[in-house]
């Protein structure tokens, strides 16, 4: 349910949780999220708005650049959004996803991430499993409270390396 993909760059980590949304849009019920803490992020050069729509441009899934969503045919949506500030976390008040995506999880901060947490839910007797995944590089302003839960703790942290990437031109 909680995991953490982390390490150095290259990886593929980002690829992993763009992979891990995309699991479930032929049902018609689900709903994914990926975060990032700024807007620039999600939107910069191979970041994760443009992958996204590398890989579903030629199918027929409809992206709506008001919403931040690619709606599905089946109904299902992925979103996505930014939580600059720690008062951006109330944006998402009774809001339900199956699935939720942390991409640089040490850019957040603690509350900002068991906040979201809550809106981990679904309708009794739907199939979909929750999930709330993460990426993450060392550093950042959440280095410590991630190391804690992830590296630490007792979540499961799946360790990363640009070795771990066959699909990278390693120079």
């Amino acid at each position: 349910k909680e995991v953490m993909f982390g390490g150095a760059a290259g990886g593929g980590k980002s690829d992993a949780v763009l992979m891990g949304a995309l699991q479930y849009v032929e049902d018609p019920n689900y709903k994914s999220l990926i975060l990032r803490r700024t807007y620039p992020e999600l939107t910069q050069e191979e970041g994760l708005i443009e992958r996204a729509d590398e890989w579903l441009q030629e199918t027929d899934a409809k992206w709506s650049g008001e919403k931040k969503r690619w709606y599905f045919p089946s109904g299902a949506t992925l979103t996505f959004r930014h939580m600059e500030n720690l008062k951006d976390k109330f944006k998402f008040k009774g809001s339900a996803y199956h699935f939720i995506a942390f991409d640089e999880l040490t850019g957040f901060l603690e509350p900002q991430y068991l906040y979201l947490y809550r809106s981990l839910r679904k309708a009794e007797g739907d199939p979909i499993p929750l999930r709330i995944w993460s990426t993450s590089n060392p550093g950042d302003v959440g280095h410590e409270w991630v190391k804690k839960r992830f590296i630490r703790g007792e979540k499961l942290f799946i360790p990363s390396s640009w070795k771990d990437n066959p699909y990278l031109d390693k120079v």
